[in-house]
């Protein structure tokens, strides 16, 4: 089973119906074949745009958080290790001119320590800024998405995604 490494901007898409990538996230999502892989500062990310920037925010970040702490689903949140933050300083520092920030650069490493080479974005500065700098080979680069993004139907959709079908994991 293939894991998918998720960015903040199709989880964003999925809760947020006006999002322009709204549709395709959600069905990436829903369909995925393997696990959803979902990095602890893109969920934290994630809960601060949507209490932030999105009409009803405050509701749909208490959803997007109790279908994560439901601990049931096909994903998974991973914490970053030491030397994920320390792989993530290093592709800061090399990319400063560039707006690769904390969370990206996070992503990025933890890609590269689970060897997992399908990310959900929905950022082409990230896609295009990772070619150049990461460890691994991302197979299938598309924008938006560094897998072509197919991503509908709302935050009932995902959680049920997220409760559907055995247990979820937190490493």
């Amino acid at each position: 089973m293939k894991g998918l490494l998720c960015d903040s901007g199709p989880l964003i898409a999925t809760f947020d119906p006006g999002d322009r990538f709204h549709a395709r996230c959600t069905r990436l999502l829903m369909t995925w074949p393997g696990h959803l892989v979902i990095p602890e500062p893109v969920l934290g990310e994630t809960c601060n745009f949507l209490r932030n920037n999105v009409r009803k925010g405050a509701e749909l970040d208490a959803t997007l958080l109790e279908a994560v702490t439901a601990h049931e689903g096909d994903f998974v949140v991973v914490g970053p290790t030491a030397e994920d933050r320390q792989r993530a300083s290093e592709l800061v520092r090399r990319l400063v001119t560039a707006p690769m920030g904390y969370v990206d650069a996070t992503v990025l490493a933890m890609a590269e320590r689970l060897s997992i080479t399908d990310v959900a974005t929905t950022d082409a500065k990230f896609v295009g800024l990772a070619h150049g700098v990461s460890r691994i080979t991302f197979p299938r680069m598309a924008v938006p998405g560094v897998r072509r993004l197919a991503c509908s139907r709302g935050q009932n959709h995902l959680t049920r995604r997220l409760s559907r079908g055995g247990r979820a994991r937190r490493r």
